[in-house]
């Protein structure tokens, strides 16, 4: 039987990461592997089905030598019953640097929270960071209902390690703006927007306000907890009263976060005037060209594409090529013209993870943008005849003279629903020849 393997991310004695080997159904875990609250494998046991293999790949499995406290005992139980059980060391937490206020994330050690990391490596701790991220929104969603005092301070910490995330591979993160599940898009949208604005935002010259871009994007739709659910999710049109009582989202959420813990440190341009239009379409205020500040124009951006790109109750998903297209069209008319530029580099024509169809045939994995040819994107071929997988996956650089000698282009995006399979295996495979390949280099060097 064929074996799939994932890269893992594992804590060592120390704390520290380190990358252990891949894993395949007959491997013995070398840490803990569980979700918020479910112990899926302690360190120790051993993967004995294909099924167990495939849950580990999910992302919402964390891997870690420090699990939650309510796991501890189950732990303890299921190394007990294979011998190897050893009562956990005590950990000192690091005591908090003088100058940061209480409840916030001290900065990481500058020296090494942005060393490039490997995407195998950089995936596990994304998507461990995704699922934190998305906890905490829906976290403040519950507190803005009930009236309740939001601590954005918090939030800060989560959005700085999504920023050095960013930093050490950007296509991990990247990768996952692709996941994507209507019944909780209130809370996926606000984490995609939070991304995509601060990949834009790193492009910008507004590149030293990243964090605070970075969280005023993640609040940009709190005011929609006000409206009515029945509302959000209405097929039909609106009336003119519910469309009146819908452009109020914006403001009412510049009053919930201006009643919060931190509200300083948030752009509140970001809430808003994500809906302003420079030629003064928009809402709440119709506000006009130089009117608008710089990080309205960038969330205004973010937003839509990330709303375009999502399945709603009044509209499907459309291709992130043919949204892209569109705010290009628009750009200096509803949109910035220079920040549409800067957004089309930062996530180009065919964004990472998208499946899609060769001139010639082949189906591949979007891996990586060519911003000299956003046409022309780093593909993993994943299949030759549209099954899939028919044969050993190959990185191809769209870009590469004589590919586009032999006349390949992208001919079009497919849903990767349609064929079932799993983009983030597909990732990690890539990821792995490109560090084979760059292994082999060196060693001939």
């Amino acid at each position: 039987m064929a074996q799939r393997a994932v890269g893992l991310v594992a804590e060592g004695e120390d704390g520290r990461s380190a990358f252990a080997p891949a894993l395949a159904v007959g491997c013995i875990m070398p840490c803990h592997a569980f979700t918020d609250r479910l112990l899926l494998l302690a360190r120790g046991e051993r993967i004995i089905s294909e099924s167990q293999l495939e849950r580990l790949l999910r992302p919402d499995v964390v891997f870690s030598n420090h699990p939650p406290p309510e796991l501890a005992q189950v732990i303890e139980e299921r190394q007990k019953a294979l011998g190897i059980w050893s009562p956990p060391l005590t950990q000192t937490p690091d005591p908090p640097e003088p100058s940061a206020p209480q409840g916030d994330t001290a900065e990481p050690d500058a020296a090494t929270a942005d060393l490039p990391t490997p995407l195998v490596v950089e995936m596990i701790a994304a998507r461990r960071l995704r699922c934190q991220a998305l906890r905490q929104v829906a976290e403040f969603v519950g507190l803005a209902q009930r009236g309740e005092t939001i601590n954005l301070r918090s939030a800060r910490g989560t959005v700085r390690e999504v920023i050095h995330s960013l930093r050490r591979n950007h296509r991990a993160f990247a990768s996952l703006l692709r996941l994507k599940d209507l019944d909780s898009y209130t809370y996926t949208h606000s984490l995609n927007n939070c991304v995509l604005s601060i990949m834009l935002a790193q492009r910008s010259a507004l590149a030293d306000q990243v964090e605070e871009i970075g969280l005023g994007a993640l609040m940009h739709d709190i005011g929609k907890v006000r409206l009515p659910e029945e509302l959000l999710q209405k097929p039909g049109s609106l009336t003119e009263g519910e469309w009146a009582l819908v452009k109020q989202h914006p403001l009412v959420g510049l009053q919930i976060v201006g009643q919060s813990v931190a509200a300083g440190e948030c752009a509140a341009a970001a809430i808003s005037q994500h809906h302003e239009r420079l030629n003064g379409s928009g809402y709440p205020a119709g506000l006009r060209q130089a009117a608008i500040a710089p990080v309205g124009r960038m969330v205004a951006i973010t937003d839509v594409y990330d709303a375009m790109t999502s399945d709603r109750p009044y509209h499907p998903a459309i291709p992130a090529p043919e949204a892209v297209r569109w705010i290009f069209q628009q750009a200096g008319e509803l949109f910035d013209r220079q920040l549409v530029r800067a957004f089309i580099d930062s996530i180009g024509l065919f964004p990472i993870g998208s499946l899609v169809r060769l001139s010639s045939g082949e189906f591949g994995v979007v891996m990586d943008v060519n911003l000299a040819a956003i046409r022309r994107p780093t593909i993993l071929i994943v299949s030759e005849f549209g099954g899939f997988p028919t044969h050993e996956p190959y990185l191809l650089d769209l870009a590469e003279p004589a590919v586009v000698s032999a006349g390949k282009e992208i001919a079009g995006v497919e849903s990767k629903a349609d064929f079932e399979i799993d983009i983030e295996e597909y990732l990690v495979a890539a990821a792995a020849l490109a560090e084979a390949r760059c292994s082999g280099l060196d060693s001939r060097a």
